[in-house]
């Protein structure tokens, strides 16, 4: 997982978006995995308590560990949505406050939206921010949280799209899943991190054009291999 640096505008926008909406319990998820919603989730979190706010982090996707590198948060003692556990076993990991799926105990009390939303509204009684970040809306599996579980606390919804991963019609699928569990507000976060650079997708087009126009694109193939910035990921 990385972290976006504080100092990047994209952090500002999302900090606004947040605001106007007056959300202080948001839902971050991906289409299908490795969208970059966890950094994102992880990023949101690190600029909120910079600016003195206190935040909570929910990693409720099995499919995906919270973590930063290869340090797993440890296990601490059990909690659950239905009591007053999930209050009092949050762990502190990398300076934030979590809560994690591994120690959650029993999946029954977190599928039902009326337990959940229960305890959002103790937790927001200690945390200016709870983020909760959600298995991928496309990848169904019988350990995840469902959606609709998430529809009555749920302030605000990200949606991560990675470019070079996603297609749109992934994204209109993920789109219509969230309404009708009942997410209302959503918002879309387009990620670029596995997108190709330029120089690779022009060389790519060039390489099909090629048998059509053998000289030409043999020739353009040559002035783009030395354009090094063209491969450069941004």
């Amino acid at each position: 997982m990385k972290i976006i640096p504080e100092q990047y505008h994209e952090l500002e926008l999302i900090g606004n978006a947040i605001a106007d909406s007056e959300a202080r319990c948001i839902t971050f998820i991906s289409l299908t995995g490795g969208e970059g919603s966890t950094s994102a989730c992880a990023s949101v979190a690190k600029w909120l308590i910079g600016r003195d706010k206190s935040v909570l982090i929910i990693d409720l996707n099995p499919l995906n560990i919270f973590r930063f590198g290869k340090e797993y948060p440890a296990a601490s003692c059990k909690w659950g949505f239905d009591d007053i556990s999930c209050q009092l076993k949050v762990k502190q990991y990398q300076d934030l406050n979590l809560l994690t799926i591994r120690d959650l105990e029993g999946i029954d009390s977190a599928k039902d939206k009326h337990v959940i939303n229960d305890a959002i509204l103790r937790l927001k009684q200690e945390y200016d921010y709870i983020l909760l970040d959600m298995s991928p809306a496309l990848k169904l599996n019988r350990n995840n949280i469902p959606l609709h579980s998430l529809s009555l606390c749920s302030e605000l919804t990200f949606l991560t799209i990675g470019l070079g991963i996603n297609n749109e019609e992934s994204l209109c699928r993920a789109v219509q899943e969230l309404k009708q569990a009942g997410h209302r507000k959503i918002k879309a976060l387009i990620g670029q991190h596995e997108f190709a650079p330029l120089g690779q997708r022009l060389m790519t087009y060039l390489e099909k054009q090629t048998p059509k126009w053998p000289r030409l694109c043999t020739a353009l193939k040559k002035r783009i291999k030395k354009q090094k910035w063209l491969f450069q990921h941004y």
